[in-house]
């Protein structure tokens, strides 16, 4: 018997096709992330698109300008919320994060230190024991500078991928169907293709109900946290039982 044998060989290659695809995967885990999730969001909204393609007056039963219009609702209906809930939210964001550089340069240099002593009235002895602290850790806050810039840049690129969520959402929405037919005729030859679609309905089944008793747990939630806080009186209930239902 000749090494390697045939058998000896397909267990190789199909380990190295394994390995290969896993390392496929790793390297592109976070554009993968963001197709499933583009996939739930889809399947979130899909119940809206579905009514208004059925309901819509002017175009029929076309599905594209349905997807526009839940969108263009969506989009409203989010302005309206921020704006009833959080008018100054984006503005007093932006000025938090334009001042933060500033912050932790004046910690670094002991200058903040000057600046709370004339706005809170401190003596000089305080004044001057608050500077030589700062100081003298120096090489730690500027490490924590550090973090913080990194920090901003990895919310950044995070606020970026959650952005293509929704417009990746757009084209599922509307050539889902057809693109998941389209791989399964590449992907599986004649005979198989029946029970492709099947498994395909199936699975597009189980993460409809899937997203339903998620929306429905939130919507749970957000009844139990509002009860509960404005029983117990707490400010901001209704925006505070909005953040829990959501999370």
């Amino acid at each position: 018997m000749s090494f390697p044998d045939r058998r000896t060989t397909d267990i190789l290659l199909t380990i190295a096709s394994f390995v290969l695809v896993c390392a496929i995967i790793y390297s592109a885990r976070r554009i993968l992330l963001i197709f499933v999730f583009a996939v739930f969001f889809a399947y979130l909204i899909n119940p809206s698109v579905t009514f208004m393609q059925t309901h819509f007056l002017f175009f029929g039963n076309l599905r594209g300008p349905a997807v526009v219009e839940v969108y263009i609702a969506l989009v409203l209906l989010i302005a309206a919320v921020g704006y009833a809930f959080a008018p100054r939210l984006a503005t007093n964001t932006a000025k938090l994060v334009g001042e933060v550089p500033a912050v932790l340069d004046g910690l670094a240099t002991g200058d903040i230190a000057t600046q709370l002593a004339s706005e809170y009235g401190w003596s000089e002895a305080t004044e001057f024991r608050f500077k030589t602290f700062l100081i003298r850790h120096r090489d730690g806050i500027q490490d924590l500078a550090a973090m913080v810039d990194r920090f901003l840049v990895n919310a950044a690129h995070v606020i970026g991928y959650v952005l293509l969520i929704p417009i990746l959402a757009i084209f599922f929405l509307r050539e889902g169907e057809y693109t998941a037919k389209r791989f399964i005729q590449a992907l599986f030859p004649a005979d198989r293709r029946a029970q492709a679609c099947a498994a395909a309905h199936e699975l597009h089944i189980v993460l409809a109900k899937y997203i339903s008793a998620q929306v429905l747990l939130c919507v749970l939630s957000f009844v139990f946290y509002l009860a509960t806080l404005l029983a117990v009186r707490c400010p901001h209930a209704i925006a505070l039982a909005v953040l829990g239902g959501f999370l």
